[in-house]
């Protein structure tokens, strides 16, 4: 029971590593026993993050690249390739939502840019990590998706049209890869203490009218997330694939 959520040699590579979800992401998978391959454009933050790791006795590996580039991650899966040959664990973590204003105030250029990282960031990641995953045998995606790609938000309407393709992009993979042992799945966060959601949480007004619609009364932590992560990684998980698990404090459950 205990081994059913260890990640013992495994390697895990997380994007949007350096910070919030990500950066705890990271650091459960470490403790879990697996070698993570951290991505983000913040070199100096993967750096501090490693050292952190490694006074854990984790195994951990900085690599700045912007998701958005399909050539600079393609440089990141050919060091995997080279260094360890194999991927068991894919977690499309990274993402934005610059802005929070209705619909009709934004555009294009706020698209683009959405578009870019949020769902062909992930399109290039799955599509290059698919033969290190399938040498694997046994491994998995796990995206990042939100509450906002399985209902409507207000004020983020091209941040939620970008989720929502998300779930079913996760949904549609988890179908076509389950004869190469590829599982794929997905988390619905709700509102998490992270840089994203410091403009509300920063502003009362905001912050009041959030928590209205939150039965439990506070923001997740980072970490709420992270295990969840770890769970769908880990063996305890290896009958669940096409799955979007929210995680909200019980927004949804309205």
């Amino acid at each position: 029971m205990e081994n059913s959520f260890r990640l013992d040699n495994k390697v895990a590579l997380v994007t949007g590593a350096s910070r919030g979800i990500g950066r705890s992401i990271s650091q459960v998978l470490a403790e879990a026993g697996a070698q993570v391959i951290m991505v983000s454009r913040k070199e100096g933050l993967l750096k501090e993050l490693e050292r952190e790791i490694a006074s854990k006795g984790g195994k951990a590996f900085p690599k700045a690249a912007d998701v958005a580039s399909e050539e600079e991650m393609g440089f990141v899966f050919k060091w995997v390739e080279e260094e360890f040959g194999k991927l068991h664990l894919l977690v499309n973590n990274a993402g934005i939502s610059p802005h929070y204003r209705l619909f009709h105030q934004t555009d294009e250029k706020d698209w683009d840019e959405m578009l870019a990282v949020n769902l062909r960031g992930v399109f290039h990641n799955c599509y290059l990590a698919f033969p290190l995953l399938k040498a694997a045998g046994d491994s998995s995606i796990v995206n990042v998706s939100s509450i906002g790609g399985i209902i409507g938000l207000p004020k983020v309407a091209v941040y939620t049209a970008t989720k929502g393709a998300l779930t079913t992009f996760t949904k549609a993979l988890a179908t076509e890869w389950a004869p190469f042992g590829i599982r794929v799945n997905a988390l619905c966060p709700g509102f998490i203490e992270t840089d994203m959601t410091s403009g509300i949480a920063g502003n009362q007004r905001l912050k009041e009218e959030t928590l209205y619609r939150i039965p439990m009364k506070r923001f997740g932590r980072p970490e709420e997330v992270a295990y969840a992560t770890l769970f769908m990684a880990s063996p305890a998980a290896s009958y669940m694939t096409g799955h979007c698990m929210v995680i909200d404090g019980g927004w949804t459950a309205w």
